[in-house]
């Protein structure tokens, strides 16, 4: 499948997430690249929605915003295809403060991201700041913007970069 008609598919499958949740907002965005430009990509998706986020009354830092794509990456683990999409389920069907309902029931989340892998096809790597390991008592993470709680998920493959931020408040 070419680039263009990848980004399409994905764009539109992903169309519903971004908006308002909970006591904050999601934020999708899928563009092309690659490994090398993702880094940029991210960050100017953090960097981009720092204003809008605002309305939210982040109670966090400014300085928990990455700096730099070099600090960014110091926020970021590269996680596998399974602790990428167990994350990506989590954000699409829960909000982080209270654990309530998400943007989708549990199922249709785990739906759209295993369609999601699919379209980004084989190879694609993870990142996250997010480790649900200990979830629910304890899911550590490295903030990326100054809310008390922030949560992104990247995905990169065949020329695809998917990021998926939500940020809470409780």
């Amino acid at each position: 499948m070419a680039v263009e008609e990848r980004l399409t598919r994905i764009r539109g499958l992903l169309k519903g997430i971004p908006g308002p949740l909970g006591n904050g907002e999601i934020l999708a965005r899928v563009d092309p690249g690659d490994v090398d430009s993702m880094p940029q990509d991210v960050l100017g998706l953090i960097v981009g929605a720092v204003e809008r986020l605002e309305r939210w009354t982040p109670t966090g830092s400014r300085d928990a915003i990455p700096r730099d794509e070099a600090d960014l990456m110091t926020k970021l683990t590269e996680v596998d295809e399974a602790e990428g999409t167990k994350t990506l389920v989590w954000l699409l069907s829960s909000t982080m403060a209270y654990r309530a309902g998400g943007r989708y029931t549990e199922s249709k989340a785990r739906d759209v991201v295993e369609t999601l892998t699919r379209l980004l096809g084989y190879g694609a790597r993870w990142w996250s700041n997010t480790d649900l390991g200990d979830y629910p008592s304890a899911w550590p993470y490295s903030p990326v913007t100054q809310h008390t709680m922030s949560a992104v998920v990247v995905a990169v493959s065949n020329g695809v970069i998917v990021t998926v931020l939500a940020v809470d408040e409780d």
